[in-house]
């Protein structure tokens, strides 16, 4: 009796483990919402997808070049997803950073941020100051809290970026 009662739990112990999810962490990384920092899961690249919904998210010079991304929408807004269609920005043709923070459309949190807000980000392309590339690629990087994000194994990117600033950050050539 011992003996099948011993097998019974284990075989409800090796049961649970197999339908049990692993949580293991994921990477989370801090972005920027009209001038305020968020946090969101990066799970990189969707494969196959070249544009998805409103969502935008936009790189200032690269991935995670100089700032934190600046996102368009988050949770709870009309046309927040979790899927982001990603957009490049660089300095337009002889504009420099220096340029940029004279305009008024730079951020606040200039030298931590250039840009805070995808509202200044779009004003400064009006006005010449910066171009954006729409590479055709979309992320997938649902929006959470920055308790989620620091919660005990995840892995947080780094928040520090190569200072100081670049004279500009133009669009490589092809």
């Amino acid at each position: 009796m011992f003996y099948r009662t011993t097998f019974a739990v284990i075989a409800v112990i090796v049961a649970l483990m197999i339908a049990t999810p692993s949580f293991a962490g994921v990477d989370t990384a801090n972005g920027w919402y009209e001038g305020e920092e968020i946090y969101y899961i990066d799970k990189g690249m969707e494969r196959g997808v070249t544009e998805r919904g409103e969502n935008q998210i936009y790189l200032i010079g690269g991935n995670r070049r100089w700032q934190a991304q600046v996102v368009l929408f988050i949770p709870g807004e009309p046309g927040y997803s979790p899927h982001w269609n990603v957009n490049v920005v660089y300095t337009a043709a002889d504009i420099t950073v220096d340029d940029i923070l004279a305009s008024g459309y730079a951020s606040s949190h200039f030298p931590e941020a250039l840009f805070d807000d995808v509202e200044d980000i779009l004003d400064a392309e009006k006005a010449g100051f910066v171009t954006i590339e729409h590479p055709g690629v979309v992320v997938l990087c649902p929006i959470i809290s920055e308790e989620g994000a620091e919660a005990p194994g995840n892995n947080a990117l780094s928040e520090d970026f190569p200072r100081p600033w670049p004279i500009d950050f133009p669009r490589p050539e092809p």
